[in-house]
């Protein structure tokens, strides 16, 4: 099994959704499980979070196993602002 961890770096927002969309292709390609690590997000807005919402659909859809895991207060911070919680939206 070809298992890609990915930290994706500090910011999930509107200004780096286009390059993060690409990468996160890229891993859906190229990889059989996917575990995408938030815990150094600094910088995250309601764009970021349907971007991870898209990866974890296209994933299942793929029949790729996925782990979005340790969401930073950043990435708390955007979902509370669309009243989601992590458990319900990422679960």
């Amino acid at each position: 099994m070809n298992n890609k961890n990915r930290e994706i770096g500090s910011s999930l927002t509107v200004y780096n959704i286009a390059e993060l969309h690409v990468k996160f292709q890229e891993l859906i390609n190229n990889a059989d499980r996917i575990d995408i690590d938030l815990s150094n997000i600094t910088d995250c807005d309601t764009s970021g979070i349907q971007l991870l919402y898209s990866l974890k659909k296209s994933c299942l859809e793929k029949n790729k196993e996925i782990s979005i895991t340790n969401p930073s207060a950043a990435v708390n911070e955007a979902l509370n602002r669309i009243s989601i919680t992590w458990d319900v939206f990422f679960k």
